[in-house]
């Protein structure tokens, strides 16, 4: 059982490392040149790969034996379902909208891609909401089922989310430059403030007025 949850968190080590080496510039630029035209299918080659190593990890951390770290109590169930419920509906929410986009599936329609940095909607509240909705919904599911197996797995997904957004926000200083700055500024990572929910639902506020 050990044995099993070590590689359960070296599938996951693995599984990040590949993740991020395939999205990072220097290997983009690389592609670019190996593949020239066929470059615009990298991205949804790309997402394919993810998606099927994803999968498999998955697979495995349901396949393998584990325990339970303690008995869930009455609201903490509650709690974790709550949470299930609200993380799936953002994350369905994130893929309908921007499915093309993310997936790279957007290379079969004439529509271009969007170059506008986003800052309405949920973006008022946090700079990353897909991934807050993500984590919601991991460790919602590791209170609802608190194993040792998913405690592990969310605890690997949190440090590769909070090192991808590190990676990701280099690139999108690069992409908008001051604009992006001053939006992360004011605007927190993951989690919402009180100060920051109440900016956001002014500034929603002025957008439906202009409009």
């Amino acid at each position: 059982m050990f044995i099993q949850h070590v590689l359960l968190a070296l599938l996951w080590v693995f599984f990040s490392l590949f993740h991020s080496i395939f999205a990072s510039e220097k290997w983009k630029l690389k592609m670019k040149a190996f593949m020239k035209y066929n470059y615009k299918y990298y991205r949804l080659l790309y997402s394919a790969f993810a998606l099927i190593t994803l999968t498999g990890i998955i697979f495995y951390h349901l396949s393998i034996s584990t325990f339970i770290l303690w008995q869930p109590f009455s609201l903490e169930i509650i709690f974790a379902v709550t949470g299930i419920i609200t993380g799936a509906l953002l994350m369905l929410f994130f893929a309908k909208k921007f499915f093309f986009e993310l997936s790279g599936a957007d290379v079969f329609l004439k529509t271009k891609r969007s170059e506008k940095l986003l800052k309405t909607s949920l973006y008022n509240y946090v700079r990353h909401p897909l991934y807050t909705a993500t984590l919601i919904f991991i460790w919602s599911i590791f209170l609802l089922h608190p194993s040792l197996s998913n405690i592990i797995s969310s605890i690997c997904i949190t440090v590769y989310t909070i090192v991808g957004i590190y990676f990701e926000e280099k690139k999108l200083i690069s992409d908008f430059g001051e604009s992006y700055v001053q939006y992360r500024a004011v605007t927190p990572m993951l989690i919402p403030h009180l100060s920051t929910i109440i900016n956001g639902r002014r500034n929603e506020k002025r957008n439906v007025t202009k409009h």
